[in-house]
């Protein structure tokens, strides 16, 4: 399917946002408030959709009602982007149910990340529309969110750029913020910078996310192109050194390394628990990855700060030598 671009987004635009997975309900009211101030602080108004903070079990309301939230936002004129709340576990279910011919027709910008994965790549499968991997509005909740963050997200969504290059961030963080009784301060450490397992410079589109959640689409309509794609990964701290490994030969047995040019991983968290033996690079190794496929590791773009804005379906060049990675075209128009 020949892709589609969405319509960039400038001050005075309206973000919308949906909760696809999990309740918004789950967000205190303070780290709400902060959200709401800082997507206005750079210059945009925001809309909540009306069933965010249901919840139906574990999730922010049944199928119907989620599904109503990104169907009003997608035919609202005045609503440019749709952001989701955060992840959670089963935005999947809204997948059969979807109007894609209205997703390609209406091009608006869609960002979300973790869970989102799965729509993430439906909307580039089933609409070939350029969507975007990245900050959630929870994101934006962050009293100390770095400007690394920001700074990809408003270039890429601007589309003044040509061409966007990024490398490693100066520093991390890990912390689990929202628990602090006063939201911090953040514990940042410094970043060593990328790890090169296989090294290399390639191009190819941009394809992925959270890997246990793309891994939920192979066998079905929703799986992406991965021919010849630089392929994006990361995980969050619920996952261990053995369902990685478990997940990444999923993948190896679907034959997804032998089709990729390029891959890159996100900073795995700590807790995580890599050990000797048992690290990412004998997990890389006995998955017996070609080494004409390039490899880094420890890439801004996963469950820890800061984080990197992924534009899924464009033309993206990995180049390990250099550490850095270029988005070749303008994601938006």
């Amino acid at each position: 399917m020949e892709l589609v671009k969405p319509r960039r987004i400038v001050e005075g635009d309206t973000i919308g946002l949906i909760a696809p997975s999990q309740s918004a309900a789950n967000i205190e009211p303070r780290v709400w408030q902060i959200g709401l101030d800082r997507l206005r602080s750079l210059g945009f108004k925001v809309k909540v959709g009306e069933h965010v903070m249901e919840r139906t079990g574990h999730t922010a309301g049944s199928v119907e009602n989620r599904l109503a939230d990104l169907t009003a936002f997608l035919e609202d004129d005045e609503v440019a982007a749709i952001m989701t709340v955060f992840g959670g576990y089963n935005s999947n279910q809204l997948l059969p149910h979807i109007d894609y011919d209205l997703v390609r027709r209406v091009r608006k910008v869609f960002v979300g990340y973790s869970d989102i994965t799965a729509m993430n790549n439906a909307f580039l499968s089933r609409a070939g529309l350029v969507n975007f991997s990245g900050p959630a509005f929870v994101t934006f909740c962050q009293p100390d969110l770095p400007l690394y963050t920001i700074d990809r997200f408003m270039e890429l969504m601007r589309g003044d750029k040509d061409e966007v290059m990024v490398r490693a961030s100066d520093e991390w963080a890990e912390d689990l913020w929202f628990q602090k009784e006063d939201l911090g301060p953040r514990e940042w450490r410094m970043n060593p910078g990328w790890r090169v397992l296989n090294g290399g410079k390639v191009s190819g589109r941009a394809v992925g996310g959270n890997l246990n959640t793309l891994l939920l689409l192979s066998g079905t309509d929703f799986w992406p192109d991965l021919d010849g794609a630089v392929l994006f990964l990361e995980e969050d701290d619920h996952e261990s050194s053995a369902t990685i490994d478990r997940n990444m030969t999923h993948l190896g047995h679907l034959g997804v390394f032998d089709r990729i040019s390029g891959l890159v991983l996100g900073r795995f968290p700590s807790a995580v628990g890599f050990g000797v033996g048992d690290d990412l690079s004998s997990i890389i190794t006995s998955l017996a990855i070609d080494k004409h496929v390039p490899i880094v590791c420890d890439v801004d773009l996963s469950h820890t700060d800061p984080l990197l804005t992924v534009p899924l379906g464009i033309n993206t060049e990995l180049d390990c030598e250099e550490k850095c990675i270029r988005f070749l075209e303008k994601a938006v128009t």
